[in-house]
């Protein structure tokens, strides 16, 4: 009774072994699907505010060029508010940019590099601001070189990010791992185990055997005696 009984636990324990890692790894997969379409989404946002930086400083510099023309203009006839209304596509690129890109960069980062990236960008970007609400134009085109080197690191950061993966998803994928790893040593053990349960059985079904084929030889030898 003991041995059957011990045969069905190793075979039980490795039937449930197996669905535990099993159920485990298809709760893997669910967070790595989900992870991945952040990551996706992520990427989308990258796009996006490359898309919305580069529309912004190519207003700002459009804005300065267009004004310092109208300055250095000698017609007499000049009207200043004629030209703002021949610009207010580009003013409203400026400001539908610039909204773009103060909704996309998170002020609370929690990676510290992030966070010293985004404020660096956000002052750059600020400063831009300032002069052109000041109709400055000329200072605040040459202030985008500042936001244009501050974006490049902003731009490479998200960009290591998304190739990493998410932090969910590297986690989920070092406990898939491990996981794994110590399913495999069980897996041996447990077939291992398997072995030298049948050696065992084995022995044990053919001692009577040979202990049998003794007692038939003895008795044989006694009657070739008689």
């Amino acid at each position: 009774m003991e041995e059957v009984f011990g045969g069905n636990a190793i075979a039980l324990f490795g039937a449930m072994f197996a669905a535990i890692v099993a159920g485990f790894f298809a709760f893997m997969n669910l967070i790595s699907s989900k992870e991945q379409k952040v990551s996706e989404f992520r990427q989308d946002w990258i796009n996006c505010l490359r898309d919305s930086v580069s529309n912004y400083i190519s207003s700002l510099t459009y804005l300065s060029t267009l004004y310092k023309h109208y300055t250095e203009s000698t017609n007499p006839k000049k009207d200043k508010f004629e030209m703002a209304r021949g610009v207010e596509d580009v003013y409203s690129k400026v400001n539908t940019s610039y909204n773009d890109i103060v909704f996309r960069i998170n002020e609370n980062e929690k990676n510290p590099k992030g966070r010293k990236i985004n404020d660096r960008f956000l002052k750059a970007l600020s400063v831009t601001r300032q002069h052109y609400n000041k109709s400055e134009f000329s200072k605040a085109r040459n202030s985008c070189d500042e936001l244009r080197e501050a974006t490049k690191p902003l731009l490479k950061f998200e960009w290591v990010r998304v190739k990493s993966g998410e932090q969910n998803y590297r986690i989920a994928k070092i406990v898939s791992i491990i996981v794994l790893i110590i399913g495999i040593v069980i897996a041996v053990l447990n077939a291992h185990l398997i072995w030298q349960y049948n050696n065992h059985q084995q022995a044990q079904n053919s001692a009577p055997n040979k202990k049998l084929n003794r007692d038939e030889a003895k008795n044989a030898s006694s009657l070739k005696v008689h």
